[in-house]
């Protein structure tokens, strides 16, 4: 079976992959900071004590090392999967919302 010319790797293909694996690791931050903040919140309102841990240099946690790094391998593995299934549907399969754009069309033209 042969090949589709977009199954190669081009510049194109391989920036939306590393832009996506980008989104996934500052997604996998934000996830970290908010479970963060939410085990500062439930300790503050049960009157129990947080301790912070220096995890690199200036930034502080209360929760360990072991947990961010989980959160941003989670991100970026799931970047690059999501990354490859958009890459898929945009320009494999030429999906970009058409149904949307019909709906939209008939409603301006009523």
């Amino acid at each position: 079976m042969p090949k589709k010319k977009t199954d190669k790797l081009s510049l194109k293909k391989v920036a939306y992959l590393i832009l996506a694996v980008v989104l996934g690791k500052l997604l996998g931050l934000i996830a970290f900071e908010l479970l963060s903040l939410l085990v500062v919140k439930l300790s503050e309102n049960d009157n129990v004590s947080v301790e912070y841990s220096q995890m690199f240099g200036p930034i502080y946690s209360p929760l360990s090392a072991e947990f961010f790094w989980i959160f941003i391998l989670v991100g970026m593995i799931g970047g690059f999967f999501l990354g490859l299934s958009w890459w898929r549907i945009v320009y494999v399969e030429h999906r970009h919302f058409r149904k949307w754009r019909k709906k939209d069309n008939l409603i301006l033209k009523s």
